[in-house]
């Protein structure tokens, strides 16, 4: 994430899906380990996986920006 967007809380909910991808099978056992209701459990990892995605292509495109030659700093 850029400087503009990269907050407290969008690094949280990307790291809770992290969390979750890594290691937990199923949003039931994620939300029994964390203590949360399934729908709270449910809200964070889709929240997460969101700015994870978003983040992912952010990043992608600076790389291929870069590697073109057009852009060297966002």
């Amino acid at each position: 994430m850029d400087k503009e967007t990269a907050t407290p809380s969008h690094k949280r909910f990307q790291g809770y899906y992290l969390d979750y991808l890594i290691r937990f099978d199923s949003i039931g056992s994620y939300a029994a380990a964390y203590g949360l209701t399934y729908e709270t459990a449910q809200h964070r990892i889709k929240l997460g996986e969101q700015i994870h995605n978003e983040t992912a292509a952010r990043e992608h495109l600076k790389d291929a920006m870069a590697a073109t030659g057009l852009a060297f700093d966002f």
